[in-house]
């Protein structure tokens, strides 16, 4: 049987990494055609693109909470928008710098999406966790009942039902209580 995947190895951490990669770039352009810009395709905004996708991919080695989400996203919101600003209208200083309302809806937005992906994370390792958690239980060995020798048994009619030993840790469990009369 195969080990559980680590959401932090693999395909799953490429996934994660250009999860937020992608959540990052769209939140970015989609703002700025949403606000009367054009589609931005400067090689200076796809060679961030890429940079941004390896740095997510790389740091998606381990989980990432909310405030590590939130870096990561402002971050790529201040440099998208500089360069998405800065190619609609010559790289002006005044168009480049955001009034007080843009301000607000890069930071919400920012935190909309961090909460979002933080939740996503909390979830992908989670289930890694419950995955883990089920094969373990799958290679607790199963034993038969004690019963008649192996060579008598296969001429036996029904296979007897196998009973589950499971260790068993922490305090002793106990039933409802029993009502007096």
């Amino acid at each position: 049987m195969s080990a559980v995947p680590s959401p932090g190895r693999g395909l799953p951490r490429l996934v994660r990494g250009a999860v937020l990669a992608t959540f990052c770039l769209l939140m970015s352009m989609g703002a700025h055609v949403a606000a009367g810009g054009s589609p931005p395709l400067s090689p200076g905004l796809l060679l961030c693109a890429g940079l941004l996708v390896v740095s997510c991919v790389a740091a998606a080695d381990r989980r990432r909470g909310f405030g590590g989400i939130v870096t990561v996203a402002g971050v790529s919101q201040v440099v998208f928008h500089l360069l998405s600003a800065g190619g609609d209208h010559g790289g002006s200083a005044a168009v480049v710098t955001p009034g007080p309302g843009m301000v607000l809806a890069h930071v919400v937005a920012t935190l909309v999406v961090g909460a979002a992906l933080a939740c996503g994370e909390r979830l992908v390792w989670s289930l890694a966790a419950l995955c883990g958690v089920v094969r373990a239980l799958r290679l607790v060995r199963c034993c038969p009942p004690p019963g008649p020798a192996p060579a008598a048994a296969a001429f036996a009619a029904p296979r007897p039902v196998r009973r589950w030993i499971l260790a068993r840790s922490g305090p002793a469990w106990r039933g409802p209580p029993v009502l007096s009369h």
